[in-house]
C-alpha cells in the first residue's frame, strides 16, 4: 500500500512497508548511539571512583579476593588502583623489565620484583617504576636489592591478558617481557602469582621513577562510535527522503 503526502510542489511517496523498515533501522541505529553515550558516562563514572580510590585508607593486601586469575571485567574495576599494603620480603633473584617504557621522552623499562608475602607465602609481583637502561650492549639495568622484612604500599593495577603465549628475552634473570604478563610470569618462577601488581607507592623503599600514567579511562572510542550510528541513521533518513520524494527533480528545474 502507498500513500502520496504533498507540501506544495514536494511530492512524497510512503511506501508503507518500507516507511516500517526504515523506523525499524533508525531506530536500532538510535539506540546504539544512546548505548555507547550510556558507555562514556559509566566510563567517567568509574574514573570518579577509581580518583576517590586513591585517597581512601590502604586496605591489607591479605584480604582481598580473588586471589587467582583471569578477573572478570567486574572484579578488575572493583581492584583498579585500589590502595593496598603488605608485609613481606622481596625475591631479589628474580626480577623482570617490561621494555619500551618511556618517562619523560626517555625510554627505558619498568622494574617489576616478586614479593612474598610474609604470612601467607604468596608471591605478588611489584612494579618499582621506571628505570634506565645499563651500560652494556643488552641495557639490561641494574638493580639493586632490597633486603629485610619491607612493609610496602602502593596501589594496585590489573595488567590487561594477552592472548597466546607471551615471548620472554634473556637467559637470565631480569628477564625481558615487552608486556607484562602475570600467568607467564608464574611459569618463569615456578611460583603461583597473585593476579595482580602493586604499583610502588612514593617514597616507598626500592622505588624508582613512577613513570605510570594518572587515572584515565577512554572515553574517545564510545563517543566515535556513538557519532557513527547517529550519522549511518541520518543517512539513512536523507537517502529514503531522496528516494521516496520529487526534491531532486525540483532541484534540477530551478
Amino acid at each position: 500500500m502507498q500513500t502520496e503526502l504533498k507540501f506544495g510542489e514536494l511530492r512524497i511517496r510512503v511506501h508503507w512497508l518500507i516507511a516500517i523498515c526504515v523506523v525499524l533501522t533508525l531506530a536500532l541505529l538510535i539506540n546504539l548511539g544512546f548505548w555507547q553515550l550510556s558507555r562514556v558516562q559509566e566510563k567517567r563514572e568509574l574514573a570518579q571512583a577509581m580518583q576517590l580510590r586513591q585517597q581512601e585508607a590502604p586496605m591489607p593486601l591479605a584480604t582481598l579476593s580473588p586471589r587467582s586469575g583471569p578477573l572478570s571485567e567486574a572484579q578488575i574495576n572493583d581492584l583498579e588502583n585500589l590502595s593496598v599494603f603488605a608485609t613481606g620480603r622481596y625475591w631479589n633473584t628474580a626480577s623482570f623489565i617490561v621494555a619500551f617504557q618511556f618517562f619523560q621522552g626517555a625510554p627505558g623499562f619498568e622494574l617489576i620484583t616478586p614479593f612474598e608475602l610474609e604470612d601467607s607465602g604468596e608471591f605478588v609481583l611489584v612494579s618499582r617504576g621506571w628505570v634506565t637502561p645499563g651500560p652494556g650492549a643488552d641495557g639490561m639495568p641494574y638493580i639493586p636489592p632490597v633486603e629485610g622484612l619491607q612493609t610496602l604500599r602502593g596501589q594496585l593495577h590489573i595488567p590487561a591478558t594477552l592472548p597466546g603465549v607471551t615471548q620472554v628475552e634473556g637467559d637470565d634473570w631480569p628477564l625481558r617481557f615487552r608486556s607484562l604478563d602475570i600467568a607467564r610470569a608464574a611459569e618463569l618462577m615456578e611460583r603461583p602469582l597473585l593476579p595482580w601488581v602493586v604499583r610502588l607507592g612514593a617514597n616507598e623503599t626500592g622505588v624508582f621513577a613512577r613513570h605510570w600514567p594518572a587515572v584515565t579511562v577512554n572515553t574517545r572510542m564510545h563517543i566515535q562510535y556513538a557519532l557513527q550510528w547517529f550519522g549511518m541513521a541520518l543517512i539513512v533518513l536523507v537517502i529514503t527522503f531522496l528516494m521516496s520524494s520529487n526534491f531532486l527533480a525540483l532541484q534540477r528545474r530551478r
